[in-house]
């Protein structure tokens, strides 16, 4: 914003961030491993942002058309998360026009906002399961076996952002910065009915966080809902033997053998935010279009 002001017209970012990378890549060797990714990224970003000032400003032209001398607490909030603009911009802004924000009323809806996501939070320790049914728990069985595919198919970066499973689907988010090809979608599937089709077993062990981390296990290390015994719950797909094929923190329910699944169909791919899309899924008899 403050570049729009100075008259800078044109992108931006890469360049600063190909000097950032030169300067400090000595001392932090994965910047320079990275460079490519880092202003690749910076660059998107710059455009996409661009994109979103562009209608903010105008969002900002018709709240004081709207209201006047005075922004809302909400409509400043409002600003705040669906065109990211912070108070201070907000207020800076404002004072430009000789108008006043209401900082106060932005504060108890930002308050009210942390309560919600507070909310959300205590369903993720909760495993985001609508109940204990068998469906459900199907599902959930299928959720670490699609994150091991995802990871396999797409890269080990590849993080849970999120999840939500109810009898008929799972639905489940994670961190990918473009749409997934079909093919790449075909092969994430198989990989899930062929480990489905091996009638894998299903276990759990009680290990520490050092000993879940060292065993190569996935998932949130500080995760109340999977601590048992001051011990966390470690879901193991497979066997010793032959190989596990995924080692998730989880706090369960899941079934005992992966067959129970019946099998595996990607309903939909989507996009949830910038960098982050969604997989919505179901098995067997639940696969509904």
């Amino acid at each position: 914003m403050h570049a729009k002001k100075l008259g800078v017209d044109k992108p931006f970012t890469r360049e600063i961030g190909e000097i950032v990378v030169t300067e400090y890549s000595p001392a932090y060797p994965e910047l320079e491993k990275n460079r490519t990714r880092v202003v690749d990224e910076l660059a998107r970003e710059e455009e996409k942002f661009g994109r979103t000032l562009e209608k903010g400003l105008r969002e900002f032209e018709r709240v004081l058309k709207k209201e006047g001398s005075l922004i809302s607490g909400k409509s400043a909030f409002d600003l705040f998360t669906a065109h990211g603009f912070p108070l201070e911009v907000t207020e800076e802004m404002a004072k430009e026009r000789g108008i006043v924000v209401d900082a106060a009323g932005f504060q108890k809806e930002f308050e009210h906002h942390q309560e919600l996501s507070r909310r959300g939070a205590e369903q993720k320790f909760a495993g985001g399961l609508a109940d204990h049914s068998q469906e459900v728990v199907r599902l959930h069985t299928a959720t670490h076996l699609l994150h091991r595919a995802l990871k396999n198919v797409l890269g080990e970066e590849i993080e849970q952002k999120g999840s939500n499973i109810t009898a008929e689907r799972l639905r489940f988010d994670f961190n990918y910065k473009e749409k997934i090809p079909a093919d790449k979608l075909k092969e994430i599937e198989d990989i899930v009915n062929e480990q489905i089709k091996k009638n894998l077993p299903v276990h759990f062990e009680e290990l520490t966080p050092e000993e879940a981390k060292a065993c190569g296990a996935i998932g949130y290390f500080e995760d109340k809902y999977a601590m048992l015994n001051n011990k966390l719950k470690v879901y193991f797909v497979g066997d010793d033997k032959k190989g596990f094929f995924s080692k998730e923190i989880c706090g369960g329910p899941h079934v005992e053998h992966t067959g129970e699944l019946g099998g595996f169909k990607i309903l939909k791919e989507e996009a949830v935010s910038a960098g982050i899309r969604r997989i919505k899924a179901a098995v067997s008899a639940n696969q509904k279009k």
